[in-house]
């Protein structure tokens, strides 16, 4: 591919993507947190409570594209690159294990000034929900977990395939047709990408190698949040693909049996990434909770 085509395709990947935030009615926007910039979008200007939505590992804002524009409701919605990942640079020192980006995260939210959050956490971006909702329980007025890690009960798909090859095809990735894999493997129904699209972000998702391996490395030594299970009260919504290959469908009943207040919901023939392959049908179930949620709070007639 000649330095042109590369050119003229990673600019149309930033005019689609700017074409997607802007249907979305989403702005961009920068925050300073622990030494570090936060890049974020953000709908809305009220901060008493506020919808956050947290990535998975190797992933970014932009995952949330589509549950963003088919949402309805009226708070003020924030979608950060958690640090290490998109416009939020990697710093040398940093670690990036899920208790160190839960602390960062609820630097953002005092940043920013939010009194209490509506997490939406998918994959990694899930268990740095549960750890905020364990370690700021004033901070966290609800949780919606889809695919969340941090529950593993059953090894997945791509567990069992990291373990026979050794090597992560949702990180190693050289080439757009290990790209094109990786999308296979994350999802059951993935959009259609244009050539052009697809070679720009996998030049985007290669340039990325080294800090992706590690924070997949950072993760590991403490994905695992079942023991904070106990301790969180926030009401949560659990959403599952059951045909995740990434984090098994199984651990959606580990998070409802071990989160007292939660609500459990497994979406046929969905994958590893609902908001992307289903936003309507995920939109329509976070815009009932947190409608239930409305409702439960108002007081009772007479």
């Amino acid at each position: 591919m000649s330095s042109w085509t590369t050119r003229l395709g990673d600019r149309l990947l930033g005019m689609a993507m700017a074409a997607e935030c802007k249907s979305a009615r989403l702005d961009a926007a920068a925050v300073a947190v622990d030494g570090g910039r936060i890049a974020y979008l953000r709908r809305g200007t009220g901060l008493s409570e506020a919808i956050v939505m947290l990535h998975g590992a190797a992933s970014d804002k932009s995952a949330w594209l589509r549950l963003a524009k088919t949402m309805r409701t009226g708070m003020t919605i924030l979608i950060p690159d958690l640090p290490g990942h998109g416009e939020s640079p990697a710093q040398a020192a940093s670690c990036y294990n899920v208790q160190s980006q839960a602390g960062r995260m609820l630097g953002f939210l005092a940043a920013l000034g939010v009194g209490r959050a509506h997490l939406i956490g998918n994959s990694m971006g899930g268990a740095v929900a549960l750890r905020m909702a364990a370690d700021s329980p004033g901070s966290i007025a609800s949780l919606v977990l889809i695919d969340a890690a941090g529950a593993e009960t059953s090894s997945s798909w791509l567990r069992q395939q990291f373990s026979d090859a050794g090597t992560n095809p949702m990180v190693a990735i050289h080439n757009t047709a290990d790209y094109k894999k990786m999308i296979g493997i994350g999802m059951e129904k993935p959009p259609h990408i244009p050539d052009f699209l697809l070679a720009a972000l996998a030049r985007s998702y290669m340039a990325r190698e080294e800090i992706n391996l590690r924070i997949a490395r950072d993760i590991e030594t403490d994905l695992d949040q079942r023991r904070v299970l106990g301790v969180i009260d926030a009401p949560s919504l659990i959403i599952w693909g059951a045909q995740d290959k990434v984090v098994h469908v199984d651990d959606a009943q580990t998070l409802h049996s071990g989160l007292r207040n939660s609500e459990k919901v497994v979406l046929e023939g969905i994958g590893h990434l609902p908001m992307v392959e289903a936003p309507k049908q995920v939109a329509a179930l976070c815009d009932a909770f947190y409608a239930g949620r409305a409702a439960a709070r108002l007081p009772k007639a007479a």
